[in-house]
């Protein structure tokens, strides 16, 4: 036994193998041995860069063989005529050669050599500062968030900005200009948002398929009528349905003023779109003129018209509602009356309880909102309006990829048809009821 125990006692201790997760890989976090992370990227294009440009140039002599001939032979249309110093974008940055030149034996005329061209190309270095600046690499330090490989150049702060502007204005116009009408669009999430001293009123449409999409941006000091109008008409130029439309707003002036008077809403025979208030910022407008112990007793009965399962019950429990508010606070009681149509829209509509509860607030765009601000407060002074809204429609476009289609959203498509029906000249459909599964 003292034997054995020896000869375990004398073996070498096994190395500590850190396991490497599925999650870990995706996101390319690996370790040494020593614990340090390892970035696979930067000694993968290390490595494989200089034979890259190897076959790079290999590629440039054999086309200009091909235009040329064999060296020291004559008779070809074009000759060899040096070389020149140039570049081409490898491993997302640009990579200093020697580029051979050719002429044409007749004209006397440069010949361009397509190897050469198709590697010059701009654009894949915009497309490489677009994604890493997207990553939220400082513009000012993206010099030093690239991999440091020989000859490499043109990563300086104003080759990157100028790339950053060409690339981001490409996003505004994308964002400015697309066509609505593919959308389908159902719900429209209209709100105002404040960055600094900026302020901008977005648009979030969602489709009938339940995906949201950002439709517009109107840049406003303020969330006023003027520029909610100017909004809503550019929409409906670019395809967003003239009737047939249902929007969720909170309860700013500017913004249902601007909502009266295009679609008409005040008028049952004449109205056309639909328009549900907040429940979630109502709330919080009765809440403020209640003391706590009028609060205990008045919440539970906003919660119950609000989670009424029809329309007939949520009116029999806004009764009771109003009797309580009546009773305790006639401010609180008027602040009811003032959106009580809108906020029983939702009950009108028909809709099942997970669309319903998408549908009676503001949640969606003040999500998009949250994330705006993430991407912006990078930015520690805007310079223009130009610079602002560059930025704006990048993070609204970046954005429209990482939300999730809505609750309840295999409803849309018989919300659409229950929208149409109560948006023709007839008031008689006010209350009528479709029931459409969630």
């Amino acid at each position: 036994m003292s034997e054995l125990h020896s000869v375990k006692k004398g073996r070498k201790p096994r190395k500590k193998v850190t396991p490497v997760s599925v999650a870990d890989a995706a996101r390319d976090h690996f370790h040494d041995e020593a614990g340090e992370v390892i970035d696979s990227r930067h000694l993968l294009i290390s490595a494989l860069l200089p034979p890259a440009v190897k076959a790079f140039l290999a590629d440039v002599d054999a086309e200009v063989a091909k235009l040329c001939g064999s060296r020291y032979s004559h008779g070809a249309q074009a000759l060899r005529w040096g070389r020149q110093p140039g570049s081409i974008v490898l491993g997302r940055q640009r990579v200093a050669i020697e580029r051979p030149r050719v002429r044409d034996r007749a004209t006397g005329r440069e010949l361009a050599i397509d190897t050469y061209s198709r590697f010059q190309d701009p654009a894949l270095f915009d497309d490489a500062v677009f994604s890493e600046g997207l990553k939220r690499v400082s513009q000012r330090d993206f010099e030093q968030g690239l991999p440091k490989i020989a000859a490499s150049f043109g990563v300086s702060k104003s080759a990157v900005s100028r790339s950053w502007i060409r690339t981001t204005q490409k996003q505004v116009e994308q964002l400015l200009s697309r066509d609505l009408g593919p959308l389908r669009i159902t719900a429209v999430y209209i709100d105002g948002k404040r960055f600094e001293k900026l302020g901008v009123v977005v648009a979030l449409g969602v489709g009938q398929d339940g995906k949201k999409s950002v439709l517009g941006i109107y840049q406003s000091s303020t969330e006023n009528s003027a520029a909610c109008r100017q909004l809503l008409d550019d929409l409906e130029r670019r395809g967003l349905p003239e009737r047939g439309l249902l929007f969720v707003v909170d309860g700013g002036s500017g913004l249902n003023k601007a909502l009266d008077e295009k679609y008409e809403l005040s008028r049952p025979e004449r109205r056309r779109a639909i328009r549900v208030r907040c429940w979630v910022h109502k709330w919080r407008n009765i809440e403020d003129s209640l003391d706590d112990k009028d609060c205990r007793e008045i919440k539970p009965l906003f919660t119950a018209v609000r989670e009424a399962p029809d329309l007939s019950r949520a009116q029999g429990a806004a009764q009771v509602l109003e009797a309580a508010l009546r009773r305790v606070n006639a401010s609180a009681l008027r602040s009811w009356l003032e959106a009580k149509d809108d906020l029983l829209n939702v009950h009108r509509l028909g809709a099942g309880p997970l669309l319903r509860a998408t549908l009676s607030t503001t949640n969606p765009i003040e999500s998009l909102n949250s994330l705006l601000e993430e991407d912006l407060r990078r930015v520690k002074r805007w310079r223009n309006s130009e610079h602002f809204q560059r930025w704006l429609a990048t993070a609204c476009l970046r954005n429209e990829q990482r939300m999730r289609r809505v609750k309840g959203h295999r409803g849309l498509e018989a919300l659409a048809i229950r929208l149409a029906q109560l948006c023709v000249q007839t008031p008689e459909n006010l209350d009528s009821e479709v029931k459409i599964a969630s």
